[in-house]
């Protein structure tokens, strides 16, 4: 009491100083919640659900280490044995470190992906380290779940309780236990309708459940596992098996949930590189493999739809990279984005097709529609000023606009392209030929 006064300034109830007293009565028997609730006149949900579990939440932050009913004496004993430290009374102890987890490795340094394992087990490790357990207990005896309730309280789980199916599956969905353990036999809605119904919902399905039951022929363990049960504990159960079972289905609950993150961060990073290979670095416009894949599923939608094409290729008339490589990917970024923001249309797409090279790809856009976009496009990027550029910007455009024929192979609308692209260059650029 005086620790907890020193930390926190808290005076301990007499309800707190009952359960601490009898946690920590070696000599004589030790009193479960339920016979602590009946001496004090409080209900045993009061006393085992609010009352105790905040007292060893607060002396967990005390002590730094996982407090609970059992082992609470020992972690007194040890703090009153260890040498005294100066510390001020308005400061909590710091709290062992968790485990490290791999250092991270800057960008630029190559390295071979880590294994996955290591990480997962640290990962986990923190998790235990930090996780405060819940497990639902239902069974229509309340005998059964007062010992059961007892047994895992002592190991320093949060237990729920629930008297039938009804209150089990709502009590499920508020409070997502870590592991139920579920009584078959029960009146009203036995314990498989109950693990099909939690199975059947989202929000539940992935929660362990353990079949705790006298019903021991094969055929009941048979049908526990069909409807969605993780372990069976037959009855009379051992202690031993009970907090084992339980333990391994916490586990691997853990490492599910590890697993499950370390998914989601694939995913994503998956999602970003596939982004990232989509973009051109400096421009900012579609990359070339973008482009090709774009310019192959618009030319079979042209084809099945029997609608025109157009396809133009603009090359940035006398651009020369100069001594200052910033100002040249600047200048070759501000070209790209011009005009990206000339073309407007919901299906269109502008990639990098080379050095100072940039094709758009303009879907349902006839030749007329075409050939004044070009010129637009012509007049537009021409009033683009540059301060690297001496000159004004200009462009050399070969465009085609075809209705795609199923016996024309895409290649030779490139290549029509690209002809009418050299051409354009060769009378001099900032212009256009379109066929």
């Amino acid at each position: 009491e005086a620790l907890i006064h020193k930390k926190t300034g808290i005076y301990c109830s007499e309800l707190q100083r009952r359960i601490l007293l009898a946690a920590l009565d070696a000599q004589g028997e030790r009193k479960t919640y339920d016979q602590l609730a009946a001496q004090c006149g409080y209900s045993t949900n009061y006393v085992s659900q609010d009352v105790a579990p905040k007292l060893w939440r607060l002396l967990t932050q005390i002590l730094g280490a996982k407090t609970n009913k059992s082992n609470v004496g020992s972690l007194l004993r040890s703090r009153m044995n260890a040498p005294l430290a100066p510390e001020s009374a308005a400061t909590p102890p710091t709290p062992s470190p968790p485990p490290e987890l791999p250092t991270p490795v800057p960008a630029s340094t190559p390295t071979t992906a880590p294994d996955p394992i290591p990480v997962i087990a640290a990962t986990l490790n923190v998790a235990a380290a930090n996780a405060v357990t819940n497990i639902l207990l239902v069974d229509d005896q309340p005998k059964n779940l007062r010992l059961l309730s007892d047994l895992l309280d002592e190991q320093g789980y949060e237990v729920q309780q629930a008297i039938n199916g009804e209150v089990a599956i709502q009590s499920a969905k508020s409070s997502l236990p870590d592991v139920i353990l579920l009584d078959i036999y029960m009146p009203d809605m036995d314990g498989y309708t109950v693990c099909q119904q939690l199975k059947a919902d989202p929000a539940t399905q992935d929660i362990p459940v353990i079949f705790v039951s006298a019903l021991d022929e094969a055929w009941d363990k048979v049908k526990a596992f069909s409807v969605g049960g993780a372990d069976y504990i037959a009855k009379p159960f051992k202690v031993v098996e009970v907090l084992a079972r339980v333990e391994n289905q916490l586990k691997l609950r853990q490492l599910q949930r590890a697993l499950a993150d370390q998914n989601r961060q694939l995913q994503r990073a998956i999602q970003e590189l596939k982004r990232l290979v989509a973009i051109d670095e400096f421009t900012q416009v579609a990359s070339r493999r973008r482009l090709d894949q774009y310019l192959l599923t618009r030319w079979h939608h042209a084809i099945k739809t029997q609608t025109p094409l157009t396809l133009m290729l603009c090359q940035i008339d006398g651009f020369n990279f100069g001594h200052d490589l910033h100002d040249s990917d600047q200048a070759l970024y501000r070209i790209a984005q011009h005009i990206q923001m000339l073309t407007q249309g919901t299906h269109d797409l502008v990639g990098r097709y080379g050095t100072v090279i940039f094709a758009i790809i303009l879907p349902d856009m006839n030749e007329l529609a075409g050939q004044a976009f070009a010129d637009t496009l012509l007049t537009q990027v021409a009033k683009l000023k540059l301060p690297s550029l001496k000159t004004g910007v200009t462009l050399s455009i070969g465009a085609i606009t075809k209705l795609p024929d199923p016996n024309l192979g895409l290649e030779n609308l490139l290549e029509e392209c690209d002809r009418n692209l050299q051409q354009a260059a060769e009378k001099g650029g900032n212009c256009v030929v379109y066929s």
